[in-house]
């Protein structure tokens, strides 16, 4: 089954990446907002849209991170018993 496990490594792979990818967009956008709160750039309405876009990044990368660490756990467990179902 090492063919199997190894996909499946390589899935948590990517899902930790996209982890990753949003958390940092996340930190973006935190960012974004404090520029244009600093220079009152912008109107309220968008500081809503871009506290509703940090929410959701922070909620998908805690989601992915968990996907993935299940999956490296499930593919760990099924490398010790043989199994991939």
């Amino acid at each position: 089954m090492p063919g199997r496990t190894d996909a499946i490594t390589a899935h948590a792979r990517v899902l930790g990446a996209d982890a990753e990818v949003l958390a940092e967009c996340a930190a973006r956008l935190r960012r974004l907002a404090v520029r244009l709160r600093a220079h009152d750039a912008a109107p309220p309405w968008l500081y809503r849209t871009l506290n509703d876009h940090v929410t959701a990044c922070v909620v998908a990368s805690a989601d992915l991170a968990d996907a993935s660490g299940r999956l490296d756990e499930y593919a760990g467990t099924a490398i010790h018993d043989g199994t991939t179902q």
